[in-house]
């Protein structure tokens, strides 16, 4: 989902997940693939797992890690300050042997789910974790880029008798939205030093969104 803040992307993407008329396409996409993975005798077997990245301020965040150990160590990865492992972009082109994965985020947590209301679970997780602030064009206003993907794989038997396996990416990305300096820009005049370095975070957060879009 792209345009401009405050015109419904979250809301189009995510929608309402406790209210069935209300959800958004994740969910309704999220529906629709296990329903078919759930049509008798389709499928020898089935595995589904799902992620969730966080682009904000041009730095990468995972909005489904759990919580690090006591010694700010998560499952024995390096991790950033609050515990959370680093990630970062990395390219995998493989080999003559084997095929690469191309672009992907090195560290990015994968949940297998087994079902829609597992990936309802994760939704509403994300959903508390990632980033929101309030504009003078928005008041509920999500300030980083989110990419919710859905890895499926198949093994199903062909009419020769083989067993064919499948694997396949659903990626769906709900951007922030792109703001006009002139619109979007409060004054922070009056405010003091605090309403000045808000100001400028905003600012900030703003030139990061337009670039990055």
């Amino acid at each position: 989902a792209y345009g401009q803040t405050g015109t419904g992307k979250t809301h189009t993407m995510e929608g309402e997940i406790v209210c069935e008329e209300k959800k958004g396409i994740i969910p309704r996409a999220v529906e629709a693939i296990f329903e078919s993975l759930g049509e008798k005798g389709k499928y020898v077997s089935s595995a589904v797992s799902a992620s969730y990245l966080e682009i904000y301020n041009e730095e990468l965040s995972d909005l489904l890690t759990e919580a690090a150990d006591e010694r700010g160590v998560y499952n024995g990865r390096s991790s950033h300050a609050d515990g959370a492992p680093k990630l970062s972009l990395v390219e995998d082109k493989g080999d003559g042997k084997r095929r690469g994965k191309g672009v992907y985020a090195h560290n990015l947590s994968e949940h297998e789910v087994c079902s829609a209301a597992d990936v309802l679970g994760l939704i509403a997780r994300a959903q508390e974790r990632r980033r929101v602030g309030e504009t003078r064009m928005n008041k509920h206003s999500s300030r980083s880029h989110c990419v919710f993907t859905l890895t499926v794989t198949t093994r199903e038997t062909t009419s020769e008798g083989m067993t064919m396996e499948s694997t396949g990416k659903l990626h769906l990305v709900d951007l922030a939205g792109s703001e006009c300096a002139k619109t979007a820009a409060g004054s922070a005049a009056g405010g003091g030093s605090g309403a000045h370095a808000a100001h400028d975070a905003r600012e900030r957060e703003r030139k990061n969104i337009n670039q990055s879009l």
